[in-house]
């Protein structure tokens, strides 16, 4: 009989060890997410403000390359160019909008929740995807003048 008592007081301890060892398992899962979503807030944030600050400057190279192109082609004053101006206007208005709504960089995390980091996280994503969507139309746009440039030099070398 003593045997018996001795194998339920083993597995009394074993599953009191168990139970207190996963609930240290749990807690340090727990603050291993929270800090992977603070890293991955904090790095997304950087480029964010990165990637905003920068549209600017690519709008501005990217409207004096088509300008260059229009003149090249004689075609400054026609109706193409005058929607491309309008709409670089347009842009830098969003751009405005964007820059006002930049998340900050030197922004703390570590008091937050995991709930609130996730939904930073989220509102961040769809702000870079703003961001990403007006850096990707001009990056484009670069490429078409890239390609109408080779088209001029072609042309021109014809002419010859």
């Amino acid at each position: 009989m003593s045997d018996l008592n001795w194998s339920s007081y083993v597995g009394m301890i074993t599953g009191i060890i168990g139970a207190v060892t996963g609930i240290m398992g749990y807690r340090k899962a727990s603050s291993l997410k929270s800090l992977d979503l603070r890293l991955e807030l904090q790095k997304a944030t950087h480029d964010a403000f990165t990637d905003v600050h920068q549209i600017e400057e690519l709008i501005d190279k990217a409207n004096k390359s088509r300008q260059a192109v229009a003149a090249a082609r004689r075609l400054s004053g026609s109706g193409m160019m005058k929607k491309w101006k309008d709409d670089v206007e347009e842009d830098k208005i969003q751009l405005a909008k964007l820059l006002e709504n930049a998340p900050n960089p030197k922004e703390n995390f570590k008091k937050c929740s995991q709930s609130i980091l996730e939904s930073k996280l989220i509102e961040l994503h769809k702000f870079q995807t703003a961001v990403n969507d007006l850096k990707n139309r001009y990056i484009a746009e670069l490429r078409l003048d890239e390609e109408s440039r080779k088209q001029i030099r072609e042309d021109h070398r014809k002419s010859f």
